[in-house]
């Protein structure tokens, strides 16, 4: 018997590990965070090389950051083409994703319904969204100071039909006022035009004011200044009469001091926001936070706003 038992043991040392996973998944304490990067297959950004390397960015910064605040990340990436694809079959809801990272693109401009629609009931019924450059505009209310010429000049350039609404989670619209000196004659715009305007981006920093908020969502900065690089016009407060029925939008952070290819104009405006839409969180952020190469504070930012809409982040009376 004796020997039997023996036997059992020394196998039991054997075999164990072999059943146990590497991670120690079973033991791991730590939570996990489900994060999907949408992309379209209309977006001619997403479809270049462009989307790899953002993914590939994204994907290290919240890894890397993330071990901060002791949680784990998995990140996913998300492709719709236009009558079918990942958000519009549900997979939010059956993948248990908590926060969904829209990365910035001309996507947002023209959507389907069944598009729009998944993501608003995602959020709604208490996922995050994370819409960044080009997307905090889809995010938003839509554009505010953009009239007819700047209608035509988008749908040239994108080569769309029209332009579909927003998502309309947040009571703020995108200043088009701010790309009046940078799109002197909309007319004579070109593709090139709007090439030469995205090159300039990754090499820009515009220094921010991180406000005093409640949440404290960004505890470590406020009342301080941090540079990041600069993506998407600014945002702007929607109609009052929304207040109405709609979230207090807390201003995470302003512009303070531009950088080209933007001027004085935008200073003051809204750089990042967030809100809630019904059991969700929302923020927009025109700014590249998780892009802006060599500074920690605009990782450390760009984390602690997934672990806020994650309902991750550690602070008190959320």
């Amino acid at each position: 018997m004796t020997i039997k038992i023996l036997t059992i043991f020394i196998l039991t040392l054997l075999f164990l590990p072999a059943l146990v996973p590497s991670s120690n998944a079973l033991f791991d304490r730590k939570p996990t965070i489900r994060v999907a990067i949408i992309r379209q297959n209309w977006d001619f950004l997403d479809k270049s090389l462009t989307s790899k390397i953002s993914t590939l960015i994204h994907t290290y910064c919240l890894k890397m950051e993330a071990k901060r605040y002791d949680v784990n990340v998995k990140v996913f990436e998300f492709w719709d083409s236009w009558n079918h694809g990942d958000v519009q079959s549900g997979k939010l809801r059956w993948k248990r994703i908590d926060v969904v990272i829209a990365p910035g693109g001309v996507g947002g401009w023209f959507t389907p319904f069944r598009y729009r629609h998944e993501l608003r009931k995602y959020v709604r019924r208490g996922g995050g969204f994370y819409g960044i450059c080009g997307d905090s505009t889809f995010g938003s209310l839509g554009v505010k100071h953009m009239n007819v010429q700047y209608n035509a000049l988008i749908t040239r350039l994108l080569g769309y039909n029209e332009l579909s609404p927003m998502l309309g989670l947040v009571n703020v619209y995108t200043d088009a006022s701010a790309l009046q000196s940078i799109i002197k004659n909309p007319k004579y715009f070109s593709t090139l035009n709007m090439i030469q305007f995205l090159s300039r981006l990754p090499i820009s920093r515009g220094r921010i004011h991180v406000h005093r908020t409640f949440p404290p969502i960004q505890e470590p900065y406020m009342g301080s200044s941090v540079r990041m690089m600069l993506g998407n016009a600014p945002l702007v407060a929607g109609p009052i009469s929304n207040n109405l029925f709609m979230p207090k939008v807390i201003t995470i952070a302003s512009f303070q001091r531009p950088d080209k290819p933007y001027d004085r104009d935008i200073k003051h405006t809204k750089a990042i926001v967030a809100s809630t839409y019904g059991f969700g969180r929302v923020v927009l952020s025109p700014l590249h936070a998780e892009f802006t190469v060599g500074n920690r504070k605009a990782h450390d930012i760009y984390i602690r706003n997934v672990l806020w809409l994650a309902k991750e982040l550690p602070i008190v009376n959320t």
